[in-house]
């Protein structure tokens, strides 16, 4: 994509990007923070901590516990974590819709997709990363829990094969990139069909498949058209957001997304408040709609990040911050684990929670939030020296052949 120098028909065309380009950092660091909040829910000691002799809510008793847990929270935004910590599975179509939605911006803005770098950053943003965690996942569970490995499980979680019965052991969560892979394949399908239909052709492939999902048609034979849907949510809206980019103008280009993001947030919010409680609340059950909740999720980050100021140092901070949540996703629950199966482990996580001030250890967002901290500083040290000592030298070597 030319910059505003070189294409006057566009002013304010880069501020704008740098809004969305925020608005992607800030929506990846709210739904990690989500889904690292709902794992650890169902560790009974972090629940016990805020939640005492309470069960986690599920099963023909969870709507019981859900009101009582809620209760004995100390504060409104304590109850509002406690209840979307709840819906933390729902977050994972929220980053599918994300994941299409960064991709396919990228693409708009460089205004050509190539085949070959396309498939050269993913192999070295994405799969060498999981290649890592499977790795490491692998060794901890073998090494430290005594696990017995059939002759085939590395190779299946090197392959992406995260939640067969061999695997489920090591690290299920690894399960999210195994489907996203699938749709890495897909997307170079994408900028071939939008050469020639457009957006039209983007919305009628997302009404296709969204209908398809809404039927239960596919869902019975594979959980890739369900995880297509959202992907293709994501993309299309990336593609409304461009358009409506370098259609905006003077003033209008500077108030009108700030408006417009702030409509579609309030709009979400009171759904997302439908949804987690007040429906219910109503029907006496936590029944979730995973998938509204889903998408709900997406749009009210989305759009609560394009409210967040797009300064130059602010967005390197973080994007920064936003490139630990790899490492944090990949790792997390195999912490988690640890915990569950390495007393001693779990002796110097307790240790250091007594440090804690009784702030911390009274309301619930506040330990949430600390324990996401924590991880998310280890994640950014963490993909900072991984891209330093690893990755960077395989890239570099990449344009450097071996003579033999």
């Amino acid at each position: 994509m030319a910059n505003d120098a070189k294409n006057p028909a566009a002013p304010g065309r880069s501020g704008f990007d740098r809004r969305v380009s925020v608005a992607i950092s800030v929506a990846r660091l709210v739904l990690m923070a989500g889904i690292v909040t709902g794992h650890a829910m169902l560790l009974p000691d972090f629940l016990g901590l805020y939640a005492p002799g309470v069960p986690y809510p599920a099963g023909a008793d969870g709507f019981a516990a859900f009101r009582a847990a809620l209760s004995g929270q100390g504060g409104l935004f304590d109850r509002m974590a406690f209840a979307g910590g709840l819906t933390f599975w729902s977050l994972n179509f929220a980053f599918y819709a994300l994941s299409g939605f960064s991709l396919w911006y990228a693409t708009r803005r460089r205004g050509v997709f190539n085949l070959r770098d396309y498939f050269f950053s993913r192999f070295f943003g994405i799969y060498l990363g999981f290649a890592a965690a499977a790795v490491a996942a692998f060794a901890v569970v073998v090494g430290v829990f005594g696990h017995k490995p059939g002759e085939h499980d590395l190779n299946f979680l090197l392959l992406g094969v995260a939640r067969a019965r061999e695997t489920m052991a090591y690290n299920d969560t690894l399960w999210f990139l195994t489907v996203l892979f699938v749709l890495y394949l897909v997307f170079p399908a994408l900028p071939a069909l939008y050469r020639r239909l457009r957006l039209p052709g983007l919305v009628a492939l997302l009404v296709l498949f969204t209908w398809l999902r809404l039927k239960g048609t596919l869902a019975g034979l594979s959980f890739l058209p369900t995880a297509f849907s959202f992907f293709l949510l994501g993309v299309t809206s990336a593609d409304v957001l461009y358009v409506l980019g370098a259609r905006l103008r003077g003033r209008a280009g500077a108030w009108a997304p700030a408006v417009g993001a702030a409509a579609l947030a309030a709009v979400c919010a009171a759904r997302l408040y439908a949804l987690a409680y007040a429906d219910l609340v109503a029907a006496g059950n936590v029944n979730y709609d995973t998938h509204a909740l889903g998408t709900a999720s997406f749009f009210l980050i989305l759009a609560l990040g394009l409210l967040v100021p797009a300064g130059d140092r602010l967005g390197r901070t973080l994007r920064t911050a936003a490139r630990g949540t790899f490492a944090v996703y990949v790792y997390h629950y195999l912490l988690f684990l640890l915990y569950r199966h390495a007393p001693a482990f779990a002796d110097a996580v307790l240790s250091a929670a007594s440090l804690l001030p009784d702030f911390v250890r009274n309301h619930f967002l506040a330990g949430a939030l600390v324990l996401y901290g924590a991880l998310l500083l280890g994640g950014v040290a963490y993909q900072l020296a991984f891209d330093r000592f690893l990755s960077g030298p395989l890239r570099r070597a990449f344009e450097r052949p071996l003579a033999l």
